[in-house]
C-alpha cells in the first residue's frame, strides 16, 4: 500500500497545527510528527521538508509581531553610539497587554541573542539531524519528550511565582543556558518555545520578556534550518509533492501563528504557563501507552 500524498487539505491542517503549536509551549515538531504518522506521511514523501516550510511561516509571524524590537536591534548594530534608552513600543508587541517591566537595553538584548544562538552550531552536525529524523518515527520517544516539556514548564512557573523583581534581558551566561535549552528542543516533543521560555523564566526573566527573548531567539534558528533544507533540496531535488501544498502550508501556518502568538502573550500575563502542563502530561502518557 502506497503512502498517502501531501494534498492541499492535509497541508492546510498541518499548517494550522504548526501555527498553534509553535507558539503555545506544547512542541510543534512533536505534534507535526504525530499528525504525519497518523496520516501516514513519511519524511521521504516530503514530510521533513514540509516541516521546515511551515516553520518558516511561523517565523514570518514572529518577524511581523516583534518588528519594533528588530528595528531597535538593527539600530544597535548600525548606529552603536545612538541606541535609544528605551526599546520602541510596537503596537501590539505584547499582545495588547501592558507590561510593567523596566525599559530594555537594545545592546544587552543583542548580545544575549548572539550568545544564545551559539549552541545551535551543534545542530548542523549530520548525526544530530539523523537523530531528530529518527525520533520523529518513534512515538514513545516523542511521548517522553512531552513529559520533559511539562516538567520544565511546571518548574519555571514555580520559580517565577517566588520571584518579586524579574529581569528584562538575560545576562550572558543566562543567555547561553537558554540557547542550550533551545538546542535540546530540536528533539520532537520538547517544545522550542516551551523550553526557552521555561529556561528564561527559571533564570530570572519575567513571563513576557521570556517570551520575547524566546521568539527573537527563534529567528536565526529557523532561518538556519530553512537555509540548510533549501541547500539540501537543491542537491537532492524536490520531493514528489505538489508545490502548492507547501505554499498552502506556509500561508496557513503564518495566519494561524499571528493569532496564536497574540493569544499566548495574553495567557502568559493572566495565567502563566501552568495550563499547558496537564495537557502535556496527559498527551505524553497517552503517546507512551499507545505508541
Amino acid at each position: 500500500m502506497s503512502a498517502p500524498e501531501l494534498d492541499l487539505g492535509l497541508a492546510a491542517l498541518l499548517g494550522a497545527l504548526q501555527g498553534v503549536a509553535e507558539f503555545l509551549p506544547i512542541s510543534s515538531s512533536g505534534h507535526l510528527a504525530l499528525a504525519q504518522r497518523v496520516a501516514g506521511l513519511d519524511a521521504g514523501a516530503g514530510g521533513h521538508s514540509f516541516n521546515i516550510v511551515v516553520h518558516a511561516g511561523t517565523l514570518l509571524a514572529v518577524l511581523i509581531h516583534y518588528r519594533g524590537d528588530l528595528l531597535a536591534l538593527a539600530r544597535a548594530v548600525l548606529r552603536p553610539g545612538h541606541v535609544p534608552e528605551r526599546m520602541p513600543d510596537t503596537p501590539g508587541s505584547e499582545g495588547h497587554v501592558p507590561s510593567s517591566s523596566s525599559p530594555t537595553d537594545a545592546r544587552a538584548l543583542l548580545l544575549a541573542l548572539v550568545i544564545g544562538t551559539l549552541p545551535l552550531a551543534a545542530a548542523l552536525a549530520p548525526p544530530v539531524e539523523n537523530l531528530v529524523i529518527a525520533a520523529e518515527h518513534h512515538p514513545k520517544a516523542i511521548g517522553a519528550c512531552f513529559l520533559v516539556t511539562a516538567a520544565m514548564l511546571g518548574l519555571a512557573e514555580w520559580l517565577t511565582r517566588k520571584r518579586r523583581r524579574p529581569q528584562e534581558v538575560p545576562r550572558p551566561l543566562q543567555a547561553l543556558l537558554i540557547g542550550l535549552a533551545q538546542l535540546v528542543a530540536i528533539l520532537p516533543g520538547i517544545s522550542r518555545s516551551g523550553s526557552t521560555i521555561a529556561a528564561a523564566m527559571g533564570l530570572g526573566l519575567g513571563r513576557l520578556p521570556a517570551a520575547r527573548f524566546s521568539f527573537l531567539l527563534a529567528i536565526p534558528a529557523i532561518l538556519g534550518a530553512s537555509l540548510k533544507e533549501a541547500l539540501d533540496l537543491m542537491k537532492e531535488g524536490l520531493p514528489a509533492v505538489d508545490p502548492l501544498a507547501f505554499v498552502v502550508g506556509f500561508f496557513v501556518s503564518f495566519v494561524v501563528g499571528v493569532a496564536t502568538l497574540r493569544v499566548l502573550l495574553v495567557l502568559l500575563v493572566r495565567v502563566g504557563v501552568v495550563p499547558f502542563v496537564p495537557y502535556l502530561v496527559v498527551l505524553g502518557l497517552a503517546v507512551l501507552a499507545l505508541g
